[in-house]
């Protein structure tokens, strides 16, 4: 199911992110049909809809589904933020494991979101190996002094040599 914001909202969404956060403050969520008795909504619930209001909010459509669905190439590039033909290639190299149904490849959803987590979490460790490295060598100090001084190479600095 794939839920679109539409028209009658909050043009800004604030409507929806407040009524996010009233959620998101673990505030018990409690559901009334027609006028009968309140049925509370468990946690979990009450969170994930607090997330699709969220998202909704700032103007971007939700899609649910379980994690156990099987998605396309283009589907899972789609959500990894690459091409389809890069999804084959990480399928080749055993990176993604996949089914082949029919003549299509098919990749299960919990499959691609714990490479993406993977890949997030390789490139945070490099990062902060890269920053560590800058630190030690006295390099990141020295750029952050430059990001608030104009640098001696800067037109105008000397009077215009």
């Amino acid at each position: 199911m794939t839920v679109v914001p539409a028209g009658g909202v909050d043009p800004s969404g604030e409507e929806l992110r407040r009524f996010a956060r009233r959620f998101l403050r673990g505030r018990r969520l409690q559901l009334i049909i027609d006028g009968s008795e309140p049925v509370d909504v468990p946690p979990v619930v009450g969170e994930a809809l607090a997330e699709v209001v969220s998202i909704l909010g700032r103007g971007r459509p939700v899609r649910v589904m379980q994690e156990n669905v099987e998605l396309s190439t283009g589907e899972a590039a789609a959500i990894l933020g690459v091409t389809r033909p890069t999804v084959v290639k990480l399928m080749n190299d055993g990176a993604l494991p996949y089914t082949r149904p029919n003549s299509s490849r098919r990749v299960a959803l919990h499959d691609v979101l714990t490479y993406k987590e993977q890949r997030s979490r390789a490139r945070r460790e490099a990062l902060d190996e890269l920053t560590g490295d800058a630190i030690d060598m006295g390099v990141y100090d020295e750029a952050m002094r430059r990001g608030r001084e104009p640098s001696d190479d800067e037109p105008g600095r000397d009077g215009g040599r």
